[in-house]
């Protein structure tokens, strides 16, 4: 074959993958590795996606280049054609982190990118506002190291992607090809550790320990089992390191992994489901518990509600399976400013009951619409599209029920 020939072919595989990066690199894969690949890449989503769903794997590394990336570039390509829940893009292209670059995707895949240079002030914006605004982020093992232009261990340049990520990379006690080493399922019920049902099980990768690791602000899902006398003993002095973790960030979300060294951790089948959970999760289509558990308990204090504000007013949640207060209700704290409404929407499984604490609602529930006064209480029932207009000269505030852990919602012209 001519290069022009080449060139041609690789071209249109580019194409037809749906990818802005060359898949020559997946030429590295052999028949059998790929025949793995596809053996055990989930074959159904775990969630219905609610829309059409894009995802930017992203594999720029100015440090190590991990030959695993091919691996996982073609595992989560398979998964994404298998279940028909997202399209992948593939690039490192550093131009790519700009309001109009990222605005198709519904979350980033930083898959062992590393160190990436972030200099630009305009690129570390781009990025924060695409995931506060409820967008979502996927880290693969060395994503950790992304947000230092420096080694790693030396300094963090961008403290607040850091703590996005949920701490920084500072070494690997735990190597690959040392041994196989014991995880423990920190969070058995978790719909992101579904894959394993419950039992601990034993890896032969590369573990990650971190410095200023949020463990106050993550919900961990994975960690290094120290009753595993093998794995205790590589480093005495540390007795606990996450491997996996969830987070909100704003009104996004972030999954993080630390497996991901070697190229046979993209053909285990629990991996890699554990890895499509939480894509889906990130691409909002999987809502879990995020609250790191730390922070659960019978009182959710004040200090600790966040209040999500739009342009026709505020939400707070006060109690929930996502905030890890509550199992089979969500209850919360709605504020629709004067003159304005909330869009049309419904939630499918779910009954709703509104309290009218002040104000007046003119509140529509299918084609029927009816005035609600302070101390008035509408039910809405599952799967009926509704919306409320504040009427009158005082924003109308509102407690809301849900008969549900996690709160479906849909709009009607979505």
């Amino acid at each position: 074959m001519n290069r022009r020939s080449r060139a041609i072919g690789i071209a249109l595989l580019s194409a037809c993958c749906l990818s802005l990066l060359s898949n020559v690199a997946q030429a590295a894969i052999s028949k059998a590795e790929l025949q793995k690949i596809i053996k055990a890449a989930p074959k159904r989503a775990a969630a219905k996606p609610r829309k059409p769903r894009k995802l930017l794997v992203f594999t720029r590394a100015r440090g190590l280049v991990h030959s695993s990336i091919p691996y996982a570039t073609r595992a989560i390509e398979l998964m994404a054609r298998n279940t028909g829940a997202f399209e992948v893009v593939v690039s490192d292209d550093m131009g790519i982190f700009n309001a109009k670059g990222l605005k198709p995707f519904d979350a980033i895949c930083f898959n062992n990118s590393n160190r990436m240079d972030f200099a630009d002030a305009a690129s570390r914006r781009s990025l924060m506002e695409f995931v506060k605004s409820g967008k979502g982020v996927v880290g693969i093992h060395a994503a950790t190291t992304n947000f230092s232009s420096q080694r790693p261990v030396g300094g963090v340049d961008w403290p607040e992607a850091a703590e996005m990520i949920g701490g920084i990379f500072a070494g690997h006690h735990w190597r690959s090809g040392q041994g196989e080493w014991a995880v423990k399922i920190d969070d058995p019920s978790h719909p992101l550790n579904a894959a394993f049902g419950g039992k601990g099980f034993k890896v032969a990768d590369e573990i990650y320990f971190y410095k200023n690791f949020q463990q106050d602000s993550v919900r961990v899902l994975l960690s290094l089992d120290f009753s595993d006398p093998k794995t205790a003993g590589v480093k005495k002095d540390q007795t606990y390191v996450p491997i996996s973790w969830v987070r909100d960030w704003g009104k996004g979300r972030v999954f993080y992994c630390s497996l991901g060294h070697d190229n046979h951790i993209f053909w285990n089948p629990a991996v890699l489901k554990h890895l499509f959970d939480g894509i889906q999760f990130a691409l909002g289509d999987l809502p879990v518990n995020t609250t790191p558990r730390s922070q659960q308990g019978p009182v959710r204090a004040r200090s600790k509600q966040v209040v999500i504000k739009e342009d026709w007013g505020s939400l707070s949640w006060l109690a929930g399976r996502k905030i890890g207060n509550a199992e089979g209700l969500v209850l919360g704290r709605v504020t629709i400013k004067a003159g304005k409404s909330n869009p049309r929407h419904r939630h499918p499984k779910c009954e709703e009951i509104l309290y009218l604490l002040k104000g007046r609602l003119e509140h529509t529930l299918g084609d029927k619409t009816f005035t609600l006064s302070a101390g008035d209480t509408i039910t809405i029932p599952p799967g009926v599209f509704h919306d409320a207009a504040c009427i009158g000269n005082e924003d109308a505030d509102m407690i809301v029920v849900y008969s549900e852990g996690i709160r479906g919602f849909e709009l009607e012209n979505f």
